[in-house]
């Protein structure tokens, strides 16, 4: 037999403009170009376009490594382009809110790294012009696409756990243990890592009705000269259970160490980012062997993994990346809602609204409601 060619792929496309090429820049083009080949016969094929940095050199190099077809040291140029369908900002956190502002009046459907801000009040400007001009949005909030993490809502929706009492969600890091870190400073634990712990809150559990929060600065960036501090806040969640809610970067060992541990009437989950495809579950079911027990989420019955590989063969990190931005790609091409699986411009800003009720009870020394919108 002759070789003959290959079909078209006939799949629909969207153009692709990102703004960084830095960590997250990576790690959203490996996901576009992963999800071409690995999400098939299903989803969306990106055409990574442009991509725009400050460094003419590095955002060069970036456009050739990562694969896009032309490259700026504009961000404006991603904007006016009409051919753009898709505006990632990827970019460090001051950046956020001007590019994607622009986007949106720009028409663009609009991807965000988090936090979308560091004031609540320009999260949820960025939230309410993104429901005003009707396009979709994206706040990067990949936690939301991890099989264990996908499941553990399910459980606690199903009533599995019973009754939820309570609930403890911290993220910690020891990457401003070292005073040459590259990451922001007056950003802070809570909008760096914090909001993450938040938003799988509000994920799983749903609304925070308030908070008491203590935000100390027990170290000092000898390279910099400013504090870094770390957070801890007991948080009422308003279907009744109680918790507490923590984010540090000065924790040596804690190299990526997100959990969340969720006791209710009928049994206990407990997960960890650095043991991602793994949930230590407790069911009380009167069995005379009863510990925690290990469920890999990884079988073809769990969401998620089902679209990956055979049973067993795990999940790592990126994965997250890849689900949600093909979840969002396939929004985006068939007018459906984001939400709720993926978080929108509008859980970017409520998780910045808890983040502003948190610093507020720690200025105060008092509880603290949470005012959304």
């Amino acid at each position: 037999m002759v070789a003959r060619p290959a079909p078209a792929d006939t799949r629909s496309r969207l153009s692709i403009g990102m703004l960084g090429y830095g960590f997250m820049g990576r790690a959203h083009s490996n996901a576009y170009r992963s999800m071409a080949l690995n999400l098939w016969p299903g989803g969306i094929v990106p055409d990574l376009s442009v991509i725009a940095g400050r460094s003419p050199d590095a955002v060069a190099d970036a456009a050739t490594r990562y694969g896009f077809a032309a490259y700026t040291t504009d961000w404006h140029d991603l904007v006016n382009d009409p051919a753009i369908q898709v505006f990632d900002n990827v970019g460090p956190d001051e950046t956020h809110v001007e590019p994607t502002r622009a986007a949106i009046a720009a028409g663009k459907a609009v991807i965000c790294e988090k936090p979308l801000s560091w004031s609540a009040r320009e999260a949820n400007e960025l939230a309410d012009a993104a429901e005003a001009a009707g396009v979709s949005s994206l706040t990067c909030f990949n936690y939301r696409f991890v099989p264990a993490v996908r499941l553990t809502r399910d459980l606690v929706r199903s009533g599995e756990l019973g009754e939820i009492f309570t609930a403890s969600f911290r993220y910690a890091q020891e990457w401003r243990t070292d005073s040459a870190s590259w990451l922001p400073t007056k950003s802070g634990a809570l909008n760096v890592v914090g909001c993450h712990a938040i938003d799988l809150g509000h994920f799983i559990l749903g609304d925070i009705a308030d908070v008491s929060g203590v935000i100390t600065a027990p170290v000092t960036d000898a390279s910099r000269g400013e504090p870094v501090d770390t957070v801890t806040s007991l948080a009422r969640f308003a279907a009744g259970a109680v918790g507490t809610i923590g984010a540090t970067l000065i924790a040596p060992g804690r190299r990526n160490h997100l959990t969340f541990e969720i006791s209710g009437s009928k049994g206990t989950v407990y997960w960890d980012l650095e043991n991602l495809n793994n949930l230590m579950m407790f069911r009380r079911d009167g069995s005379a062997v009863n510990g925690f027990a290990q469920e890999i989420v990884c079988e073809a019955h769990h969401e998620i993994a089902k679209d990956w590989w055979p049973t067993g063969h795990i999940l790592g990190w990126e994965h997250s990346h890849i689900n949600m931005l093909a979840h969002f790609l396939r929004a985006v091409a068939e007018g459906t809602e984001v939400g709720p699986d993926a978080a929108t411009f509008r859980d970017g800003a409520r998780a910045a609204d808890v983040a502003q009720a948190i610093t507020a009870s720690s200025a105060s020394g008092h509880r603290t409601a949470v005012v959304y919108g």
